[in-house]
C-alpha cells in the first residue's frame, strides 16, 4: 500500500492540464452570438438594382442623369429589426440550455476525480482498483472533451442558420421594396465600415425598419 501513496496519479494531472473549465466554455460558447451581427452588417453592405425609369425618391437626386442612392445604417437596422430580437433571444435560450448541460456533466466528472483523489491519498484503493478508476476516469474526461466539441459546432451550425435566415428576410425585403422606389444602390453604412462619410439626407433606415417591422408582425 505506501507504493500507492507515493505514485502520482495520471488522471489527476490530466484532470489539471486537460479538464475543460466551463467559464471557458462558455467564453467559447458566447463567441457564436457575435456573428449574427457581423453577417448582418455584411449583407447590407452594397446591393445594386436596376430600374430608372419613374423614380420615387426617399433620397436626394442633383439630376436627371445622376444616381438614386440610399443607405442603411447597418448598426441601427439589427439592432431594432424585431426579427434579429427575436432570434438573439431564441439562440442565448439554446446556448443556455447547452452550458447547463454541459456543467452538470463536468461537475460530476470532476466530484469523481476529487473522490479518487481523496481515496489515493487515504491509501484506500489497491494498485489495480486505482488503474481501473483511473483508466475510467480519463475515457470519462475524453467523452466531456467531446461533448464540449458537439455542443459548441451545434451552437455555430444554429447560429448560422438563423444569421442565413435573417440574410435572407433582409434581402428579400429591399428587393420588394425598391420595386416601389427604384434606388440605383442601397448602402449598408456601420461605424468603422468601409463607408467614411454618408449624407443624412439619404438616410432611409427608419423608413425600412418601420416596413421590415410591420411586415414580421404580420408573419
Amino acid at each position: 500500500m505506501e507504493n500507492i501513496t507515493t505514485n502520482e496519479s495520471p488522471v489527476k494531472n490530466t484532470n489539471e492540464e486537460k479538464c475543460c473549465d466551463h467559464k471557458n466554455c462558455k467564453c467559447c460558447l458566447n463567441l457564436t452570438l457575435n456573428i449574427i451581427t457581423i453577417i448582418g452588417v455584411i449583407v447590407l453592405f452594397i446591393l445594386y438594382f436596376t430600374g430608372k425609369s419613374g423614380k420615387k425618391q426617399l433620397s436626394k437626386k442633383m439630376n436627371n442623369s445622376s444616381l438614386v442612392i440610399g443607405f442603411i445604417n447597418s448598426d441601427s437596422l439589427m439592432k431594432n429589426y424585431e426579427l434579429v430580437k427575436t432570434v438573439k433571444d431564441s439562440f442565448g435560450a439554446k446556448q443556455k440550455i447547452a452550458e447547463d448541460n454541459f456543467g452538470i456533466q463536468q461537475k460530476a466528472f470532476e466530484s469523481r476525480v476529487a473522490d479518487y483523489q481523496s481515496k489515493m491519498k487515504s491509501n484506500a484503493l489497491s494498485i489495480t482498483q486505482a488503474q481501473v478508476t483511473e483508466k475510467e476516469l480519463s475515457q470519462e474526461q475524453e467523452k466531456l472533451m467531446a461533448l464540449k466539441d458537439e455542443l459548441t459546432q451545434e451552437l455555430s451550425a444554429e447560429e448560422l442558420k438563423m444569421s442565413t435566415m435573417i440574410q435572407d428576410t433582409i434581402v428579400s425585403f429591399i428587393k420588394k421594396f425598391n420595386k416601389k422606389y427604384n434606388y440605383d444602390y442601397i448602402l449598408g453604412f456601420s461605424k468603422g465600415g468601409g463607408i467614411l462619410y454618408a449624407n443624412d439626407s439619404l438616410d432611409i433606415t427608419k423608413d425600412i425598419l418601420k416596413e421590415l417591422n410591420k411586415d414580421y408582425k404580420k408573419k
